[in-house]
């Protein structure tokens, strides 16, 4: 014969399911993951960019390509950084910008410059934008990138360069293929003593940038944060006091998976290129010694 069990019982029981229903709900899978504070604090959520490397990636590359290919690698961020080229007289620029609308183009209004590159006088300088507005460098004369977009130039009058479109999609392939390498590793070490020497010489000035947000990147953030997708960002990749790769790249939902530091190199170039001329409105004028 089955026991008993007094209403007083069931009443008790009861109750305590009832009590332990919050609980419950507060361990279900919405409150799984990385908060959207913990993003948010990363530099592919703010857009900083070692623009060490940066400076290096274009000193070095040989072609527009391989320098959008590194400058990806270099990037922490979910977006592609695309960039385009320009020259206005005798000056000469060439900018990056995070595509954070992910359609393969950059507009002004919702995307977020990181940097620009000019050349003017034999001079060059890199300045950094928004998040990066702390960094700017000079780094002397010599052709570099821009001897490439120049000559490639030559046989359609003054130059306008930007990353084509649909080569957007081979960006994006590599750069997943590259952060699943021991190579990206070696970035990510890279960036964070970056981050740690900026931190220590720019001072004040490197966390009064971090403030200095676009309003595309305010709009970016604010979706991301709405939408929840924030939780499964490659952002989330690199700690603040420590290198980890997330569940997001490798490794079972919830763990990390800690990698070696090292120097790690690159693989270059080709791919598609395309030169357009100027948009209508344009008014500058072919520099001296291309006349």
């Amino acid at each position: 014969m089955a026991p008993r069990i007094s209403r007083v019982a069931l009443a008790v029981s009861a109750g305590s399911l009832l009590a332990g229903a919050p609980v419950l709900a507060a361990c279900g899978p919405s409150d799984s993951g990385p908060s959207y504070s913990q993003w948010a604090a990363t530099d592919g959520a703010a857009g900083r960019i070692n623009l060490d490397d940066v400076q290096q990636a274009f000193i070095e590359s040989s072609s527009a390509t391989e320098f959008e290919d590194r400058v990806n690698e270099i990037y922490e961020g979910d977006g592609l950084i695309l960039i385009r080229a320009r020259q206005d007289g005798d000056r000469l620029t060439l900018e990056g910008w995070e595509d954070l609308d992910a359609n393969n183009r950059i507009d002004n209004a919702v995307d977020d410059q990181l940097f620009a590159i000019v050349k003017e006088d034999e001079q060059h300088q890199l300045r950094g934008y928004h998040a990066n507005s702390y960094y700017h460098s000079h780094f002397g004369a010599g052709d570099f990138l821009f001897t490439y977009l120049i000559i490639s130039s030559l046989s359609r009058g003054p130059y306008y360069y930007q990353t084509v479109p649909d080569r957007a999609t081979d960006i994006r392939r590599d750069r997943s293929s590259y952060r699943g390498s021991s190579r990206y590793d070696s970035q990510l070490q890279r960036n964070r003593q970056y981050t740690s020497r900026q931190q220590t010489y720019a001072g004040s000035s490197y966390q009064d940038a971090g403030r200095n947000v676009s309003s595309g990147r305010q709009t970016y953030q604010q979706t991301q944060r709405s939408s929840g997708a924030f939780r499964s960002s490659s952002s989330l990749t690199r700690g603040s006091s420590s290198i980890s790769r997330s569940s997001t790249i490798g490794g079972s939902s919830g763990s990390t998976i800690s990698r070696s530091s090292g120097l790690g190199g690159f693989s270059g170039g080709g791919g598609r290129v395309r030169f357009q001329d100027r948009p209508p409105g344009d008014l500058a004028t072919r520099p001296a010694w291309l006349a």
